[in-house]
């Protein structure tokens, strides 16, 4: 199993924005997480429409100093996107977790940083395989 784990905005938001009542939880899970971290380019949009200036600064810097690489879409990875937007359709599945799905496929893991227990309790990798949420906390859904 590789040690690359999965960044859904949920986590990326409490990080940057001190007011979120998970702010600490995601600090001290980041403090102890020894993987590399992985996201895309949707999860950067999404968590940036959440946070106020100074987090969006302070996550776009993050996202500069390399503590999570980004992995990019090609036009040759929409299908599969397609295919991931069109087997979630009655979850209501946003392109971000459709991404991060997809992600898991390319890197080959399950590992994701999320507070979207419920999706992600229903999602599976592309080979089938459920997502193991390592931060594990008492955040919504």
């Amino acid at each position: 199993m590789t040690n690359t784990v999965l960044v859904d905005s949920g986590f990326t938001i409490a990080l940057f924005d001190p007011q979120d009542p998970l702010h600490a939880s995601a600090k001290q899970t980041l403090r102890h997480l020894n993987a590399r971290l992985r996201t895309v380019w949707p999860v950067i949009v999404e968590t940036c429409f959440f946070l106020g200036p100074k987090g969006k600064d302070s996550f776009l810097q993050w996202i500069e100093r390399g503590a999570v690489s980004v992995r990019p879409i090609e036009a040759v990875d929409i299908d599969a996107l397609i295919t991931i937007l069109d087997r979630y359709a009655d979850q209501r599945i946003d392109l971000a977790d459709a991404c991060l799905i997809w992600l898991a496929g390319q890197e080959k893991t399950s590992r994701v940083l999320t507070t979207d227990r419920r999706d992600f309790n229903v999602y599976r990798t592309p080979d089938g395989r459920p997502f193991e949420r390592v931060w594990v906390t008492d955040g919504p859904g």
